[in-house]
């Protein structure tokens, strides 16, 4: 899998997406319910598949068995991004502080540097769409997993952000809407024929662990919605905000929207062009919007969350 560290800038992958915004993403209550189905109070070791910043593995350590004198919560996190898999004291006090070693290691998810059968729990948030290969990173994911253990992964459909409704949208003409889609359907397929990953892959995981031989296969959705209404104030809506302005798409450090509906061909070339100019006026819509204060949507996203067992043999 291609490094995405930029030289120039000194970003890390996905830098731009790990702002205060990500630490809103799941409410607490959802998470102390999958803690409890799950049992992650039996599990003492947690490997966290593309870490990045590790926002997820920070949330999920405090649900891992209690440490004691004869064993402590381990934490493992894999990155192909130096910079994350660098870490930092104040990462390694955080873990720490709740009675977990966090141990990062730089590798590729496809082979991940651990031996068969090592941890309780092996997990990922928002890895699987940007990966070219799923199924050869669920199945490392396996392997490294003990007989009995969980494998939770954390994807979404993102294609359904382009039929999500807000104050100013509610009223677009049909043909706006379906153009909408359609470049949404046109990004996401140009990305995934690079190699870079297919952005709705949630759809298809639990059907994925299936074939990789996982058991007891459990599926949900995030209840986690970040409403969007005047005057803006909460912590979690300053937040989104000031994510819609650093980086509201993904691009990587390789490839652009535009290199990714070039791939496809000059039709949708031709539209890409066309709905730039047609709709440039949008982001500077939303912000009039905004700043008379009659901006509002409920914020809902479609987010899976996809667990299954590894069978124990007999």
């Amino acid at each position: 899998m291609k490094k995405v560290y930029n030289k120039t800038t000194k970003k890390g992958h996905s830098e731009d997406f790990f702002g205060d915004y990500r630490d809103f993403w799941w409410n607490q209550s959802f998470l102390q319910s999958l803690a409890r189905r799950l049992e992650l109070a039996d599990c003492h070791s947690m490997l966290d598949v593309g870490c990045g910043q590790c926002h997820w593995s920070k949330l999920l350590v405090e649900f891992l068995a209690p440490s004691g004198e004869q064993q402590s919560r381990r934490v493992c996190g894999v990155d192909n991004d130096r910079k994350w898999a660098k870490g930092s004291r104040e990462l390694r006090d955080y873990f720490a502080e709740r009675g977990a070693t966090l141990e990062l290691e730089k590798a590729d998810a496809d082979a991940l540097p651990y031996e068969d059968d090592t941890f309780d729990l092996v997990t990922c948030q928002t890895l699987l769409i940007h990966v070219p290969d799923p199924v050869a990173v669920i199945a490392e994911m396996k392997r490294v997993l003990r007989p009995g253990g969980i494998m939770l992964c954390v994807e979404p459909n993102n294609l359904v952000q382009s039929l999500t409704r807000n104050s100013i949208s509610s009223d677009d003409p049909i043909d706006a809407v379906l153009d909408h889609v359609k470049y949404a359907l046109l990004f996401e397929r140009g990305k995934k024929a690079l190699g870079q990953g297919d952005n709705s892959l949630g759809d298809l995981v639990p059907g994925l662990m299936v074939q990789a031989g996982l058991e007891n296969i459990d599926v949900r959705l995030s209840d986690k919605a970040i409403a969007m209404y005047p005057p803006y104030d909460t912590k979690e809506q300053r937040a989104t905000m000031q994510q819609w302005r650093t980086g509201d798409r993904w691009n990587s450090e390789e490839f652009s929207d535009y290199d990714y509906f070039k791939t496809l061909g000059p039709d949708p070339l031709e539209f890409y062009e066309t709905y730039v100019r047609r709709y440039a006026h949008l982001s500077e819509r939303t912000e009039r919007y905004i700043d008379a204060q009659k901006y509002h949507a409920a914020g809902g996203a479609m987010l899976y969350v996809v667990s299954g067992t590894k069978t124990v043999e007999r």
